[in-house]
Formats: structure tokens, C-alpha cells, sequence
């Protein structure tokens, strides 16, 4: 009874060092499992998987055929032969097993991650996106790629050969290999990038953006019960409460070049700021990890603010978080102008899109007088600069090729 509890402590450890991607140390840890324990399937199937992360495609093939051995029917089995069965890229069988491993045991979240790899073989691309989302939720975000071949590869995964040992066994005649096709992108491959790009963001929650929201409506909030109406806030509230108004900063109330950036003059105002606040901030907070993008928005924010009280006029007043907005905006275009060829023509119809939205703001910026451009052309300046300059251990939407 000890040792099978020790081994069932190795499993966990692997299927713990799996999932953060050390594919190496879960390979160790599901060894030493099955060393304690022959005959623990749950030991075979984890070598087979953590394996397969690795490019060991002997030990996998081996592993897979030690689970069919121990258990001819069943969901491990049927998880065993869609290994097999992708090893030799037949992506339709390996579905075939898959969806009795998801009908069997719908919570297995390395089953969906498999499902969508071999959909996006298939270039089914859209059940690829589904079956991916599934498999992050089951596995609290848990990113997948890196266990399987790459998807754009056109190596052939696993050759029949005795080469390991001779005591391998072949694969039966089913999995006969094909010639193996040649280099070459599929089709759809940058379809599946957008995809890719678009579940990225859907599962990242922004904590930082969803608290910067709920600061700026929280004092609108409190600046509306102030005013006695939340449709438009009083100016005179406003200015005592920390307006920017460039005399009294010029008097020494220096303080009001920061407290303007969280201040709103009417709900359309607050509103139009945090719902470009919501588009623009969370894929940057994505890109840029949670404290640079606070940095990027107080520093864009406060530049802002300077440009106003240095270029609008001694007399000039000003309120919004429009200067830190455009700033994330600018670190934004940064980030996809500096890695436009690694994501090729899907970062250039991004950078295409970033540039409409920023002609289509700067043109409506010197329609309206009561927009303040000087704050908008500050914090853009610095986003740019700034997210240029913080874009240099950046987070990628996806995982580089392996060759």
C-alpha cells in the first residue's frame, strides 16, 4: 500500500510539472511512478503524453502500446491509440478515439487540448478554437501548445524504425506511415494565428484595467452625489476636487496633473473614455504584463496633463482619462509595428486597423474645441516611446515555430 501511494504522489508531481510546461522533470516524475508500479496505467499514459512534449516519439509509441496492453478498452486506451494515431497524422482517427475519451470523461481537459490540435491539422479551424477554449477552462488556463508537434510543421513526428532498442515493437499495420508531406504552411495558417489572438485575449481577465475602470466610475460616482446630478458633474466640484487648471499648477498645486486623469465632466464622458479604455487596455495589459501597463498609463496620463498646462494657455482647464488612453493606445501600435514581420499579415491588418482608429481620433480632436489635443498628442507621443522601449520581453500571442 506505500509504495502505490508513492507512486500515485509521482503521478500527481507529473501531471503538475505538465501542465506548467517542465515536460522534462514530469517525464522523470511519471519513470520513477511506473518503476514503483508496472502496472499503474495512469504512469504509462503520463510518459506517453509528457513524451510526446519532448519529441521522445520511441518512448511514446512504446508507452501508448504498454496502456493498450494493461487495458484493452476504456478511455486510457482510447486516449493510447489517439496518440498513435497522431503520431502517424491520422488526425481523423485520432478524433474518432478522442471523442469517446470526451464522451467518457468530459472534464479531461488534455483530451480537448488534443481534439484541437489535430482540428487545426484537419484546417477545421473553428471546432479547433472551440475545443482549445474548452480545454483552457477545464485547465484554468493552462497553455497546451507546447505538448504536441508544432501545428505548421511538415516533419514527420515518428518514423517505424528499431533504432532505440529491439525491443521496441513496430506499429501494427494500421498505423503503416505515409510519405511524409513536404514544407509547407497549411491552409488557413494565418486564420488560426487571428483565432489564436482572439481566445488569448478572451481568457485573460485584466485585473488591472477592470480596477482602473472601476476607480474612474467609483469618483465619477461620488463627483455626481457631490453635483446632485450624475448626467453632468458641476464644474465648480470639479475644480475643487482636482481639475486641471493650469493656473492653480502654476501656483504650486502640482498635485492636480495626476488627480485630472481619474476626473469625468458627464456620463458620455466617463463613458466613451472606459469603453476605449476596456477594448484598447486589456490586449495591452496582455502584451505587456500588469506592471508595465500601469506604468505606461500613469506616465502617458501624466505627460498628458503636462502638455496640456505647457501648450493650452496659462487660463486652460482640462479633465479626463484621455491622455493615459491614448497612451496604451500608442504602446499598442508600438508593440505590433516592432514584431509586424514574426506576425506577418495578421500584424499588418492589426497595425492597418490601429492606424484608421488613430487618423480617425486626431481628425475628431481638432473638429471639437472642447476636446483637449494637447493631453490626446502627449500621451500618445509617450505611449509610443515608452511601449517601444518596455516591448522587449514582451508576451507573444503564440509560441514561436520549433524547428
Amino acid at each position: 500500500m506505500e509504495a502505490e501511494a508513492t507512486a500515485q504522489t509521482y503521478i500527481d508531481q507529473g501531471r503538475e510539472l505538465l501542465a506548467r510546461g517542465q515536460a522534462q522533470q514530469s517525464a522523470q516524475a511519471y519513470a520513477q511512478a511506473v518503476q514503483l508500479d508496472p502496472t499503474l496505467i495512469a504512469g504509462h499514459l503520463g510518459l506517453a503524453e509528457s513524451n510526446l512534449a519532448l519529441g521522445a516519439y520511441g518512448i511514446v509509441h512504446m508507452a501508448c502500446r504498454k496502456v493498450l496492453e494493461l487495458q484493452p478498452a476504456g478511455p486510457d486506451s482510447a486516449l493510447a491509440r489517439a496518440i498513435l494515431a497522431l503520431l502517424d497524422r491520422r488526425y481523423d482517427r485520432a478524433l474518432a478515439e478522442l471523442d469517446a475519451v470526451v464522451a467518457a470523461d468530459p472534464g479531461r481537459a488534455y483530451a480537448h487540448a488534443m481534439r484541437a490540435y489535430c482540428l487545426h491539422q484537419l484546417g477545421r479551424d473553428y471546432e479547433a478554437a472551440l475545443a482549445d477554449a474548452k480545454a483552457h477552462r477545464l485547465a484554468y488556463g493552462v497553455n497546451f501548445a507546447a505538448l504536441f508537434p508544432p501545428v505548421d510543421a511538415g516533419t514527420v513526428p515518428y518514423q517505424q524504425t528499431r533504432t532505440l532498442s529491439e525491443d521496441i515493437p513496430a506499429p501494427p499495420p494500421a498505423y503503416t506511415r505515409r510519405p511524409p508531406a513536404p514544407m509547407r504552411r497549411p491552409a488557413g495558417w494565418w486564420r488560426r494565428r487571428f483565432i489564436r489572438a482572439r481566445f488569448a485575449f478572451s481568457q485573460f481577465t485584466a485585473p488591472v484595467t477592470t480596477f482602473l475602470i472601476a476607480v474612474n466610475v467609483a469618483i465619477y460616482l461620488v463627483m455626481g452625489v457631490l453635483s446632485r446630478n450624475f448626467l453632468s458633474i458641476n464644474p465648480d466640484v470639479l475644480i475643487q476636487y482636482g481639475a486641471q487648471v493650469n493656473l492653480l499648477i502654476s501656483e504650486g498645486q502640482y498635485w492636480r496633473l495626476f488627480t485630472t486623469m481619474f476626473l469625468h465632466l458627464s456620463i458620455m464622458h466617463i463613458g466613451l473614455n472606459m469603453l476605449s479604455l476596456y477594448f484598447v487596455g486589456r490586449p495591452v495589459e496582455r502584451i505587456y504584463g500588469s506592471g508595465k501597463y500601469i506604468l505606461l498609463y500613469l506616465v502617458s496620463g501624466l505627460v498628458g496633463s503636462l502638455a496640456v498646462f505647457f501648450f493650452a494657455g496659462p487660463v486652460s482647464a482640462a479633465v479626463g482619462a484621455s491622455g493615459a488612453i491614448f497612451g496604451i493606445f500608442g504602446a499598442f501600435g508600438s508593440y505590433f509595428w516592432l514584431n509586424r514581420h514574426s506576425y506577418g499579415p495578421a500584424g499588418r491588418a492589426i497595425l492597418s486597423q490601429w492606424f484608421f482608429w488613430l487618423v480617425l481620433n486626431l481628425v475628431f480632436d481638432f473638429t471639437f474645441p472642447d476636446i483637449s489635443y494637447q493631453a490626446h498628442i502627449g500621451g500618445l507621443i509617450t505611449g509610443l516611446i515608452l511601449g517601444a522601449l518596455l516591448a522587449g520581453n514582451h508576451f507573444r500571442l503564440w509560441p514561436r515555430r520549433r524547428s
